[in-house]
């Protein structure tokens, strides 16, 4: 009889874990199942391509993607629109989950305004330096017949005349007139392949020359990144051209 109960006893202990242990699985299973729901596992959002895109334009691809934006900074570029996405985190076409914020950086949406200095008698390459630190583009140079070489004698916005201490926007561009001196120096014309524009420009200026025709290829989207493949005259040691001159570029 002593016996019978201990078998009997031990049949509950036996039943009570396993149905113990069952509930476990089970419990476990519906657990697993529940955090798939909550994080939304294998329910991904391919992060779309920002770059390019004006601020404004923003709101309506996060909307239509289940997905949230953060400007979280702005940088100057007077080559680029203002207001255009210029780097965003995570990147484009990776895989986020839904509500995921996209931080995103943009062109400033206001213009830079800076006070235009003294370049008067300043060597070509020192106000070239000067007014690139300031964020103002040197545009075409003019050289006149005058003792100094390369010697800043004059300048203009679009032909207009301007003054040292004039307020200026961030990116404008100053036309340059510089003396020539009282020979005919020629200078040697400088590989621009592979460059974008505005090293090239850079390069040119200190070359004392400047850009000509600028031929832009169909698949160029930004022009700001666009590398030249192409100039003319070409660079080469024999080759030489007269101070002022221009190079034609061409972009891919």
């Amino acid at each position: 009889m002593e016996n019978f109960k201990n078998k009997i006893l031990e049949s509950n202990i036996v039943k009570h874990f396993i149905l113990a242990s069952c509930c476990l699985i089970v419990l476990f299973f519906v657990w697993l199942k529940g955090l798939d729901f909550y994080t939304l596992h294998n329910n991904h959002i391919v992060v779309p391509n920002f770059y390019g895109v004006n601020i404004k334009d923003v709101d309506s691809i996060t909307d239509a993607n289940n997905l949230r934006y953060v400007v979280i900074d702005s940088i100057f570029d007077q080559h680029r629109p203002r207001g255009m996405v210029i780097r965003q985190s995570p990147d484009s076409f990776t895989y986020v989950k839904k509500n995921r914020r996209i931080y995103l950086t943009i062109n400033s949406l206001n213009l830079k305004k800076i006070i235009f200095p003294d370049i008067y008698d300043l060597s070509l390459r020192q106000a070239i330096s000067k007014l690139e630190n300031l964020g103002i583009e040197v545009g075409d140079l003019e050289y006149r017949v005058d003792i100094a070489t390369n010697k800043v004698l004059d300048f203009s916005v679009n032909g207009l005349a301007i003054e040292k201490g004039q307020e200026l926007y961030v990116g404008t561009v100053v036309d340059l007139v510089v003396g020539k001196g009282l020979s005919n120096e020629m200078v040697i014309i400088p590989n621009l392949i592979g460059l974008n524009r505005n090293e090239a420009n850079n390069i040119l200026k200190n070359s004392s020359l400047n850009i000509g025709v600028e031929i832009y290829g169909a698949s160029v989207y930004d022009s700001s990144t666009a590398i030249i493949y192409k100039q003319y005259p070409i660079s080469d040691q024999e080759n030489k051209l007269n101070l002022g001159s221009s190079v034609d570029l061409y972009f891919h």
